[in-house]
């Protein structure tokens, strides 16, 4: 080859190559547009499924494809919820061949296999690399504590129990806090026959839930059960002092608050707990005002309700501040929510997840809570209102639906969830001057209060914004002010 020719062939491959590399670019560009756009787009899952599949046989590379780990995993997550373990373990597999050494990814595998009871060595082999790397790579130890838990399951699993109960213990003194690893200690506990330490750790995570989960009830019956009347006793004997001690422990808590702890009963039968701070009732050092204005006939009372995943001890100053003005309030836990919760319903997270039908609850709730307070001595049932923030915020202002009874005279928003349009058409039902507003300058609410307020005619309504961060009864904490303005609000509209 002449000198000549070997110069032009450089050139055209110097060519080629930059043309292969600027298709490479342009190829993970429109990888990444296409999946950005395809997640934003919130498909049905089967849909998604379907989207996801299309979008990984158009880029099947990982060097061209940054998210394909990542959809891969998304395919194996929905088979798996779909009941299809084979179908899902088969999109694992493809994820952690896109991306061998993702301890993530891999303790994703490695627990998916151990959890369904299948592949079971593979699963062990999977998460041991799943460690190794978590360490050598620094993960924090939280981190590594739930690798070390799918390592040590995967070995229960296998049958081998003096191993996993070993790895398990490592695990949970890497990540103490972590409810699941605690119950998957008991389970090994108990499969090796340490019946007493598997029942101190259920009944720990039975009375840290409150006595809602149905599954370790079930676990504490079993191992009684099986050991006899004596030791069935000893654990319902157990079982029953730490609920006793619960209940004292929120009656203390109510009382720090200047409150006294209630029980109420919504329309569908769900219990109810709720602080109710009275006018001299939770008198503390400097609480002046109280003696002062005392308890008035025939006066007013206000209802407080709390956002989501929040509790009704969010509102304890502010109902410190409105007994101190000789108004009755109640700060309710809403149903999910603090001391409200039940076998069905445990946590702010299963409010979440059947949203429309527990608000609906709510706001039976809210209906019963105000019946409750409309039955206190020296109330009229005419002058009650309700403070709500954040979820109870909406809460609130659905109480002014027509034929709710009793109904709120006046109330108070604060950090409003949801749009403008949902409070629109309720909070034209009340005077726009028995109506107060407030949010916090740094949320997305303090746009719905400022459509609000345009909507029900300023001046007439009353509009605050707190500079900063923050929403709902935290606001009260960044300004003080605000505390003493909502009270002040109420007084004047109630007596």
């Amino acid at each position: 080859m002449t000198p000549l020719a070997r110069a032009a062939m450089l050139v055209a491959l110097a060519g080629a190559c930059v043309a292969f590399l600027a298709c490479e670019k342009e190829t993970h560009r429109a990888a990444r547009r296409e999946f950005q756009a395809l997640m934003a787009r919130g498909l049905p899952p089967a849909e998604q499924a379907q989207a996801l599949e299309d979008f990984v046989t158009r880029f099947p590379e990982p060097k061209t494809n940054p998210y394909l780990a990542r959809a891969l995993t998304l395919l194996a997550e929905h088979h798996a919820r779909s009941g299809q373990p084979d179908i899902a373990a088969s999109w694992y597999e493809r994820a952690a061949l896109a991306n061998p050494d993702d301890p993530d990814l891999l303790n994703a595998l490695g627990y998916f296999y151990a959890r369904n009871g299948l592949n079971l060595d593979r699963a062990v082999s999977v998460l041991e690399t799943a460690a190794r790397l978590a360490q050598e790579r620094g993960y924090p130890p939280r981190r590594q504590g739930f690798i070390k838990d799918s390592l040590g399951w995967a070995h229960r699993m296998r049958g081998d129990l003096p191993q996993a109960v070993a790895l398990l213990e490592e695990a949970l003194r890497l990540a103490p806090d972590a409810p699941i690893l605690r119950e998957h200690l008991a389970d090994a506990y108990r499969a090796l026959g340490e019946n007493e330490k598997a029942v101190s750790i259920y009944l720990d995570l039975y009375l840290e839930g409150r006595a809602t989960d149905a599954r370790l009830k079930q676990s504490l019956d079993d191992i009684g059960r099986d050991g006899g009347q004596a030791r069935a006793r000893a654990i319902a004997s157990r079982v029953d002092a730490g609920l006793r001690r619960m209940a004292e422990r929120d009656r203390q808590e109510a009382e720090a608050d200047g409150a006294t702890l209630v029980l109420l009963t919504a329309p569908d039968g769900f219990r109810l707990a709720g602080s109710l701070f009275t006018p001299g009732g939770g008198e503390r050092k400097g609480s002046a005002s109280a003696r002062r204005d005392g308890p008035q006939a025939n006066g007013g009372a206000v209802l407080l309700l709390h956002g989501l995943g929040s509790n009704r001890r969010a509102a304890a100053a502010q109902g410190r501040a409105i007994a101190e003005r000789g108004l009755v309030a109640l700060a309710l836990d809403l149903r999910g929510h603090g001391a409200s919760v039940s076998e069905a319903l445990s946590g702010s997270h299963q409010f979440a997840e059947h949203l429309g039908e527990n608000l609906k609850g709510a706001e039976g709730d809210a209906r019963a809570a105000l019946a409750f307070l409309a039955r206190q001595p020296r109330v009229d049932r005419g002058r009650l209102a309700v403070v709500g923030a954040g979820l109870g915020a909406l809460i609130a202002a659905r109480t002014l639906e027509a034929g709710a009874s009793p109904s709120p005279a006046a109330l108070v928003i604060l950090s409003p969830w949801s749009r403008a349009g949902s409070y629109r058409p309720l909070l034209a039902r009340l005077d726009p001057q028995a109506i107060l507003l407030a949010a916090g300058s740094e949320e997305s609410a303090s746009s719905t209060v400022e459509s609000l307020a345009a909507a029900l005619g300023p001046p007439k309504v009353w509009t605050v914004t707190v500079p900063g961060p923050g929403g709902g009864f935290d606001l009260m904490s960044r300004d003080p002010s605000l505390e003493e303005q909502v009270a002040s609000f109420l007084v004047r509209r109630l007596r």
